[in-house]
């Protein structure tokens, strides 16, 4: 497993992109939480209202994605991530000085021009390495992802009751601001012909190179091998956008996308049901721990998966989370429901890995950002239904039946998936049978 992790850290610029995502995420991990804490706290509106703030932020960051996605294609990362450091981090500094129906439409704003750091980083990862590792790097990137998400809340819930919610909106604004010039300065390449590796590969880049051009029929990059002494790798691949779209939008980019939103709202139904589960315990004080080990289990899980080669669809791997999960619904006890919660954790970023992945696979490198935007926004849905429909179920059955619910949707998205998968190559089989039988 070292070893493969070190072969992708190896690999030029894969470190330093690494690095500039890991910051630039920091300040978006932290916006669900800050803008509870100042509807609450500041503005003295119920949670409900908080929802519907962050509800606002969410369905914006959702509608915008798959377009900022689409401008780093056409234009270029720094094109797309301007608009985003001029609007994004202006709606946040005013959002601390506006009345509550004000803060609602700033949250929508700032989520429409939110900056793109998943399409760029995500697709700025995908060409840096061959696509045989992809996977790899993916699931390193999910783990990233993780640490981010255990820092930033917890680092703003600090800030906020320490300086006040005003003042943290705009320290934020202010690193959103930073990461947006972070990226714009770092540029980091979205294109295979942005890259330059040095003339003289090393014996493992230049193995795992070779053995890309000979995978071009499964992973749908074409290279080319005779520019590998130059370290140009163009790719070459089509730009028709309604073919890219229908590959995105076709039967199974849609079981995809269905899959990814799935696995977030799981995420999210555990999450909802361990502070749930645990309050009703009277240990809340436990949240934090429960909540540490879930996510060491992630990236334990993120990282074993990455450096598996054989290729397992999506679906089967958001079927997994599902089945994973109902476990914690047995938990009876604070250490059942910590061993409940590390077994659950092993597949939360497979899941993410996995589904990524297979977008990237379905369209040409000059749709790729695109695709990140798609499965950003999918995660972005399934967060946004999973919280009120599991508190939902929560509030009228119980913490128990609001995870089973939620992992047994897992199972049953998986299981329909994998149904109309089967179905179709089966017509698609017979189809060619019976043009092979009337052929001269």
């Amino acid at each position: 497993m070292l070893a493969t992790y070190r072969a992708v850290l190896s690999s030029p610029g894969v470190a330093p992109v690494m690095l500039l995502g890991f910051l630039a995420r920091i300040p978006f991990s932290t916006l669900g939480l800050l803008l509870t804490l100042h509807t609450v706290l500041t503005l003295h509106q119920t949670y409900l209202a908080a929802g519907l703030v962050v509800a606002a932020s969410t369905l914006g960051t959702a509608i915008s994605s798959p377009w900022r996605g689409r401008l780093v294609d056409r234009r270029g990362q720094r094109r797309a991530v301007l608009p985003a450091v001029v609007v994004q981090s202006a709606t946040l500094i005013a959002a601390g000085f506006v009345p509550f129906w004000g803060f609602v439409a700033l949250a929508f704003l700032g989520g429409l021009f939110a900056l793109p750091v998943f399409s760029v980083v995500r697709t700025s990862l995908s060409v840096l390495v061959p696509a045989t590792m992809r996977r790899s790097v993916f699931a390193l990137d999910a783990v990233v992802t993780e640490i981010v998400f255990m820092i930033g809340p917890a680092a703003v819930s600090v800030l906020a009751l320490g300086i006040g919610t005003r003042e943290s909106l705009i320290v934020v604004g202010a690193c959103v601001a930073l990461a947006g010039i972070g990226l714009m300065i770092a540029n980091p390449p979205t294109r295979s012909e942005q890259v330059v590796l040095p003339a003289r590969l090393p014996a493992p880049l230049r193995a795992m190179e070779e053995g890309a051009l000979v995978r071009t029929e499964q992973i749908g990059d074409v290279r080319r091998g005779e520019d590998l002494s130059t370290g140009a790798i163009p790719v070459v691949a089509p730009s028709d956008r309604a073919a890219v779209r229908a590959a995105l939008l076709s039967l199974g980019g849609i079981a995809v996308l269905v899959a990814t939103a799935t696995s977030n709202l799981i995420v999210t139904a555990t999450d909802v049901t361990l502070v749930a589960m645990l309050n009703a315990r009277d240990a809340a004080s436990m949240i934090g721990p429960v909540v540490a080990i879930w996510c060491l289990g992630s990236a334990v899980g993120g990282l074993v998966y990455g450096t598996i080669r054989r290729q397992f669809p999506s679906l089967w791997v958001v079927g997994a989370l599902g089945l994973v999960t109902i476990p914690i619904a047995l938990a009876d006890s604070v250490p059942m429901i910590m061993a409940a919660v590390l077994l659950a954790g092993l597949a939360c970023a497979p899941s993410i890995t996995a589904t990524g992945e297979e977008l990237s696979h379905r369209v040409p490198e000059s749709a790729r950002g695109e695709a990140m935007g798609w499965h950003g926004s999918a995660l972005t849905v399934g967060g946004a239904v999973g919280a009120p429909t599991i508190g939902a179920v929560i509030d009228g059955a119980g913490p128990a039946w609001g995870i089973a619910v939620a992992g047994g949707l897992g199972l049953l998205v998986a299981a329909l998936g994998l149904g109309m998968r089967s179905v179709r190559r089966r017509r698609v089989r017979r189809r060619w049978q019976d043009v092979g039988s009337v052929s001269p």
